[in-house]
This record gives structure tokens, sequence and C-alpha cells, in this order.
């Protein structure tokens, strides 16, 4: 229940950054930081210790890049389009181990599944626009922090690594709080309920869900971020985006099954 909870609210994501009207990476840095302010005071509650390490500040670079170019894809893409862009991520993963000459029947899959998605939900476009790009890029970025994230997962606590995360998110965004003039709540709310809440829930719920359901259960971040963009913004898809969107969602519930070819890429 408690991994479930932190991809709706995850996926609410999409609401504060169109309702924030900042540039991508200032939004970014609101995030992070009210995000940073929370999970610390959750981290006091159970009495956590916080790390740092070059090897954590490396993985906030990759963390900083992820939300970054996401939010940056947000403000410029469909709901959906972006949050289908971001979870490609699995399916970079499966084309890298093809390329490593890796061949199985699930990299197979996901591949085909996942470029035969993405031509369907992005045909309509005509061409690549700036927005796109930046999807392209989350998603390549997920894909990184998957593969490196795994070498750390033995050395850190998951709310050691999301402090870490946030930590470097900041210090590094800091440059673009100067573009924010003034104080809003809805910056308030934008740390806590798509960021600390969630990432917290996450960090509690994968003590007892095994690492393959828990990353099924997270599909349901893009429906949410989906949902958000039909309900309040009137963001409609036609049917071939449609299909291309479950196909998508199908190529990485198929990743999920391949638990021995994501420790290779990791060790690769």
């Amino acid at each position: 229940m408690a991994v479930l909870i932190s991809a709706i609210l995850m996926g609410t994501l999409p609401y504060f950054v169109k309702n924030i009207e900042l540039h991508p990476f200032s939004i970014t840095f609101l995030r992070v930081f009210f995000g940073l302010i929370f999970v610390s005071f959750f981290m006091l509650i159970l009495r956590e210790k916080p790390k740092i390490s070059k090897r954590l500040f490396l993985l906030g670079v990759i963390n900083t890049g992820v939300v970054a170019f996401y939010i940056s894809a947000i403000s410029m893409l469909y709901a959906a389009f972006a949050a289908l862009l971001l979870y490609m991520a699995p399916v970079y993963i499966s084309a890298y181990k093809l390329l490593r000459g890796e061949i199985s029947l699930i990299s197979l899959s996901v591949t085909f599944l996942g470029v035969s998605g993405l031509f369907l939900m992005l045909y309509p476009f005509g061409e690549a626009n700036v927005g796109v790009i930046f999807g392209f890029l989350s998603g390549l970025f997920y894909a990184l922090l998957f593969a490196y994230l795994r070498k750390l997962r033995k050395d850190y606590s998951s709310l050691q690594i999301t402090f870490s995360n946030l930590l470097v998110g900041a210090v590094l965004l800091s440059p673009f709080s100067l573009n924010v003039h003034g104080f809003k709540l809805i910056y308030v709310f934008l740390g806590l309920i798509p960021t600390a809440i969630p990432f917290v829930l996450l960090s509690y719920g994968m003590r007892f869900v095994k690492e393959e359901r828990g990353a099924v259960i997270a599909l349901i971040e893009p429906v949410v971020a989906s949902f958000i963009g039909y309900s309040i913004f009137g963001e409609v898809l036609n049917s071939r985006q449609l299909v291309g969107a479950a196909i998508i969602l199908l190529a990485s519930f198929v990743s999920t099954l391949d638990k021995e070819g994501e420790k290779d890429v990791a060790e690769g």
C-alpha cells in the first residue's frame, strides 16, 4: 500500500509544474530544496544519519538531471508524453544490452515494444521538438540512475540516498533560485506531496515488497500523470497515442521480468 500511494503522489508532479510559472530549472530547485527540508525532518524522527561520499555525489548529479529534464518535458509537453518518455528508461537499458551482444527474448521484446509504442505516441508531432528532447534525456538519465543505484543500495539506506540526491540537487540548482521572487504555498506542497512524502513511503514500503513487484506498482505513476493532464489541463490523447502509451507501459512491465539482465547492466 505504501508503494502504491507513493507512485500516486509522484504522479501528481505535472499538476504543480504546470501551475508554477517559472523556468523549469527553477521549479526543479524548489522541488529539491523544500523536499530536502522535509526529508531532513523525517530523518531526524527516524534517527537516520545522513551520509555524503563521492559515489553519492555522482548519483545526486545523475538524479538532478533526471528531475530537471523531466520537469522541463512536463512544462513543454502533455503530462502523459513526458511521463511515458521518462518510463522509456527500461527500454534504453534493454537496447544497451543488445548492443553489448547480450541477446535475450526479454531484451528483444522490451526494445521492440518500447520503440513501437514511442513511434505511435509521438508520430503526430511530425518532428522532435525541445520538449521531446528533454523527455528523451530524462529517460536516458533515469536508465543510468537505475544502473548506478544498484551499486549503492548495499552501502546506504534509501533515505540516505534520497537525502544526498536532494542535497546535491539543491546545491547544483541554487543559481536558479535567483529567478524565484516571493513565496507561494504551492512551493512547499511541491516539495512535500510529489517529493518528500512519496520518497519516504517508497523507502518504507520497499522493505516489505519484492523489487520486481515494486517496479510494477510504480507504473501507476505515468497513469496518474496522464489522468491529471486529461482531467485538469484538457490534454486529450488520440486512439493511436493511447495504444502507444499502453505499449510503452507493457514494455516497462516486461522489463521487470529480466532480473539477471538488470544486474549485468549495473555491473558492466
